[in-house]
Parts: structure tokens; C-alpha cells; sequence
């Protein structure tokens, strides 16, 4: 994949971003709650416009590689990743409203992100499993 143009000084932005969605994709293998496939692509996205070698390793890479070219190539992700990530996203986003945050106007906020997030991962298109 050829890297899109970016400006000079954004590359090392760029990597940095690739790097803290890469490490909270890994710790979403491990940690329920925590998201994996999404930063894995915002990684993916990153990389690709700072560094073709490291967007070449994660798109190629044996665990992670299959989402991000199962996403890139627009088939969408498997039905019980579906699940799973709604549920997931459902209890945090409930979590977080009901007992971490108290302003109301940003109950309201996350209210309305949880809601577009998971239509999002609701209208991806379904992978069959293999």
C-alpha cells in the first residue's frame, strides 16, 4: 500500500497515535471491556501515513492482520465479534454513565457516542466464519 502525502512535521504525530491505539488494541486481547479491533484500524490508518514498514508488520502481522484486512477490504467483521463488542460497549458505555460520570451534559454526550457506536458496528458488514 502506498502511503498517502503527509505533511512532514504530522509523522511523528502520526506514530504516536499508531503506537497508543496498537498498545490498547493488544491490551484489549487480554482485558474484557477494553476495545481490540478498532484500534488496531485507527493504528492501521496511522501508520499507514507515518511509517510503511510498521503498516506493513501490523497488516501482515498472524493475530492482528486478518481484522485489519478483513476491514480495509470491506467485508465487515464476524457475527459473534459483533456480539461480543456490542455487548462490551454496551456495558461500559452503561458503566461509565451510570457511575463514573456525573455532569449530565456529558451523560448525555456519552449517551449519544455509545448510540452511534454501536450502530456502527451494527450496519459493518458480516463476515462468515471459515
Amino acid at each position: 500500500m502506498t502511503a498517502p502525502k503527509t505533511r512532514p512535521w504530522m509523522k511523528p504525530l502520526y506514530m504516536l497515535l499508531g503506537v497508543i491505539a496498537l498498545a490498547v488494541g493488544i491490551v484489549g486481547i487480554v482485558l474484557p471491556l477494553v476495545p481490540t479491533t478498532g484500534p488496531l484500524i485507527i493504528a492501521a490508518f496511522a501508520f499507514s501515513r507515518s511509517s510503511a514498514r510498521m503498516h506493513d508488520w501490523l497488516v501482515n502481522h498472524r493475530l492482528f492482520g486478518r481484522f485489519i484486512a478483513d476491514f480495509q477490504a470491506g467485508r465487515g467483521i464476524p457475527r459473534k465479534t459483533k456480539i461480543i463488542a456490542v455487548v462490551a460497549m454496551t456495558a461500559a458505555f452503561t458503566y461509565s454513565i451510570g457511575w463514573v460520570i456525573a455532569p449530565v451534559v456529558l451523560q448525555v454526550l456519552m449517551a449519544a457516542i455509545g448510540v452511534w457506536a454501536v450502530w456502527y458496528v451494527l450496519h459493518l458488514p458480516t463476515v462468515r466464519p471459515e
